[in-house]
Order: C-alpha cells, then structure tokens, then sequence
C-alpha cells in the first residue's frame, strides 16, 4: 500500500517529481505515474493505486485545474481516501474544491526546511493518522459492504460524468480512446458526431503549408565562440513592394501588414517574405550570430535524470542564424505593450526576463518584432534551442558535469545582466526561467527532422519549453531535458528568447 498518490498534469512532471522526492525523503511512500511499468495498463493501475492509498496529494496548477483525468482522480481519491491539494501556480480551482483547505507550494524550490514545507508535511501526516483510525473503527464495527452506488465510482464514470454535458470534441475523442468498449461509449459516439456536426459550419482555418527550398550547402564549422554583432542588411526593396506601396499609400501598406502578420513559427528551412525595410532597429534584442553546423541532439542513455522523451539521439545539421543573447527582457516587453501589440505586463519596466507569457503571447511579440526593422523574428526551433544552449559541449549542462553550476539560478529571477555567457556568449540558457520554442510537442525524436526545422501539427495545443528555472533541479537545468505546456498558460517562470536569419543571408 503506497501512503500517498500524486495526482498532477503531465506539464507539471517536472516539479511533481521535486516534490514526490521530497516526500520520500520525509518517509512516505509515493505512487505516481512516472512509476508505470511496461506493460502496466494506465487506467487499471491508477484506480487501484487511488483506492489502495491512504491520501491523494493534487498538485494544481493552471493546466492541472483544466485536466478532466487530474480532476476525476481528485473525486475519487475524495470519496476513497483523504485528499491534501497543493496549490504549484496561480490558479482557479475547479469550484468542487474551493472549500478544501490548499497549501501554498507556489514557487517552492525542494527545501525541505521551509515552513511552507513543514506545514504541507504536517497536514499529510494528519490526513493519514484520519485514514488510519476510520479503518481501524470500521474494521472493529464490521461495517458492511459499501453500497454499489459508490463502488461505481471509477475514473471512467467520473470522467464522462465531467464531459458529457460539453461541447469540445476532443473530450470525447479522449473517451473513447481510452475506453473503446466502456460503459458509455455508444452514448460518447453518438454525442462526438452531434458536436462535430454543430461545428462544421465554421470549420478551423487550416495551417498552410512551408514553401520548400532547395537543400543548403553545408554549414560553415561551429566556431569556438560565437561573434555578437550589430550589422544590418542593406535595404532593397522588391518590385512587388514597391507597386504596393505605390497603389495603397505608406498608410495602407502597413496596415495590410498588421492585418496579415506572418504565421509563427516556420523552420529554418523556409524563406519567410521579408517585412518592410527599415533604416534601424532601436526596439530590437542584442543578437548572437551563430554560424551553424552538426551537433548531437538528445541525450545519452548513461545520463543522469535522463527521461525517454529526450531520444534516440540523433546527428542534426543546422544553417547559420541568429538568436537572443538574452531572455526577451521586461524592458523589451514593455516596447511591444506600449505598441499595443503585446499585452501588459504587471512585472514591471527592467531588464529581468519577462515571464507569464502564453506561447501565443511569445508569438505576437516575434510578429510584432519582425515588423519593427529589416529581419523576421520568431522562436527557436527546439533544435535550435538546444544547439545554443550546448555552446558546443556534448555534456549535461555547458559548463560541465555538475549541478548547480555557473548557470544555474535559485531562489527567485535573476536580471540577465548578471548571468554568465556559456561558450557561444549567450547567457540564461539552462538557467533562470524556462524558454517557450516553436515546436509542437511529440513524445520522442523517432521521426525528428535532421535539418532543425520547426516541428508544428495542424491545431496543437501543446508546445515545447526548454531550459531550467529559478524553480527547478538538476534533472531540468540539462541541456537535453523537455518539458510542455498547453499554449495558454502563463507561469511565472516561464519566458522566451527570440531567433532570426543573421543579417547579410
């Protein structure tokens, strides 16, 4: 019998597994997924982990309160056994447990000397001592089988009972692939068509597809260090420019522009249409010019705190581009906010990396940023991410073997200015916040690109972040180690940098 079962968002791995170690370090056993083995059935497993355990800890967060199988597991770990939530995030509860009493674990770092931490301890063992002395007195009393009603109330009725009311097809989808031939599957087919065809009449705009160009020559070799610059193109502006701006005015052009920015996130390997030419760029990031090359993406199976998402490992050969020396700071920020292109940020005007931004937040600086000077900006593609965050090393983290190191960060935010150059002269990566990239995100790099393009599907909603944060430990500081969140959540440790075709290409 485990003690406790941890109950989180799979977006949240990372800081549930800090504070499931830190649970055994207090004694207790700890059951959560991350333990399946294979072959084990998800479903069948985790209903009688819940019911076997003593306490459900719910770990919520922005995405962990949205999760229909994060809430199904708290209802039934509340009818089953005693429930300690913890509050990882800013967040909304679901309204059925807003009068449960939460601990404040927002932006706790694995101390276990915190108060916070004591407090939490404390209430789990309570909760336990309550499990403990409700079976020895139903035990003593012979109580009598639980009525049917509640012993119907498994995952999957939960489960459906949260989404048969709604109107989202992907909720049914994820029924119905989880229990082909469960109880209600005939009533989620027939709902799945109703609300697939209530939605017909305004079907998803379609992603257009990248305008292939022809392969390039090989890479320059990786240069010791990287050469920051602050060169710009020459202006020349293309016929078709010209005649447009001729028939609709300065004016009129640049509101075309605004009224259809260009789709984020394309790969390394497509020519996006070059913005307006200016004469400078004031608002724009100091850039590092990266000549390209092969490197390898991944990481070993030797690693220590190596996860299976971060492999095979894999040769891949990138071209020459440019990306931020820095997190996109407040600063930054603040230039697209006073625009009107991006939303406010509360955190203030300073050169800390700005955080709570959503992944669409990220892109609408890098479109807004690209219509500020001579280049097209957007996010890294996570190969590119990672080439920069090695600084040519092949270790776990650039500056070696060893955690913490000269990057990492602990306590809180540190402002860019004061964080040390990895060997390509870019600072914050594998430290401070974690970094929004471009791609969508897909369990393992088994049919990765080679080239470093931008892995993107039609209608995702879950992309890739990189890097450590100010929140995090050894296992997430490596340069190999993924992470994903919903497009929409904004964490307060969680910010971007921006990439760009070096000038002159």
């Amino acid at each position: 019998m485990s003690h406790i079962f941890l109950s989180y968002s799979r977006a949240d791995r990372p800081i549930a597994q800090v504070i499931a170690e830190a649970l055994e370090a207090e004694g207790f056993s700890v059951w959560w997924d991350k333990v399946l083995r294979a072959g084990q059935t998800y479903d069948e497993v985790t209903e009688n982990m819940l019911r076997d355990s003593a306490v459900v800890v719910v770990l919520w967060s922005q995405t962990s309160v949205k999760s229909k199988w994060v809430r199904a597991e708290a209802t039934l770990g509340q009818r089953s056994c005693e429930m300690v939530p913890a509050m990882i995030e800013e967040a909304d509860r679901p309204i059925m447990f807003e009068l449960t009493q939460t601990a404040d674990l927002i932006g706790w770092n694995g101390d276990r000397n915190e108060a916070r931490w004591a407090e939490f301890v404390a209430d789990i063992k309570r909760s336990l001592d309550k499990h403990t002395a409700a079976e020895t007195a139903a035990s003593a009393a012979a109580a009598p089988a639980v009525p049917s009603a509640q012993n119907d109330a498994t995952i999957e009725t939960v489960f459906w009972t949260s989404i048969k009311d709604g109107d989202d097809p992907a909720d049914f989808e994820a029924y119905l692939s989880r229990y082909p031939d469960g109880h209600y599957a005939a009533l989620a087919r027939n709902r799945l068509v109703a609300v697939q065809a209530a939605g017909a009449s305004t079907p998803a705009p379609k992603t257009p597809e990248p305008k292939p160009t022809p392969k390039p020559a090989a890479p320059a070799p990786v240069a010791e260090k990287a050469i920051k610059t602050e060169k710009k193109k020459s202006s020349s502006p293309l016929p078709m420019l010209i005649g447009a701006v001729a028939v609709l005015g300065i004016g009129g052009w640049f509101g075309m522009q605004a009224l259809n920015p260009p789709a984020p996130g394309p790969g390394p390997d497509v020519e996006p249409p070059s913005p307006p030419a200016a004469a400078s760029c004031s608002v724009c990031p100091k850039m590092v010019d990266l000549p390209g090359g092969s490197f390898t993406m991944g990481s070993p199976a030797s690693e220590a705190n190596r996860s299976g998402n971060e492999g095979p490992q894999r040769e891949v050969t990138l071209r020459p581009f440019s990306i931020s020396a820095t997190e996109i700071t407040r600063q930054q920020w603040q230039l697209c906010a006073d625009a009107g292109a991006c939303r406010a940020d509360p955190g203030g005007d300073s050169s800390e990396p700005v955080t709570r931004v959503s992944y669409d937040d990220a892109v609408a600086y890098t479109t807004w940023l690209s219509q500020q000077g001579e280049r097209r900006y957007r996010l890294p593609s996570e190969a590119q991410w990672e080439y920069a965050a090695r600084g040519g090393t092949e270790t776990a983290y650039w500056w070696g073997t060893s955690f913490p190191g000269k990057g990492a960060v602990s306590g809180g935010i540190a402002d860019t200015v004061s964080l040390p150059d990895n060997p390509f002269g870019i600072s914050g990566m594998l430290g401070n916040v974690r970094e929004w990239v471009a791609d969508c995100y897909v369990n393992n790099y088994s049919d990765a690109p080679s080239d470093g393009r931008v892995v993107s599907k039609s209608g995702c909603q879950l992309f890739v972040v990189r890097g450590g944060s100010w929140r995090l430990g050894a296992a997430e500081h490596r340069a190999a180690n993924r992470a994903r969140n919903e497009r929409s959540v904004r964490d307060r440790s969680v910010g971007f940098r921006v990439v760009a075709e070096p000038a002159g290409n």
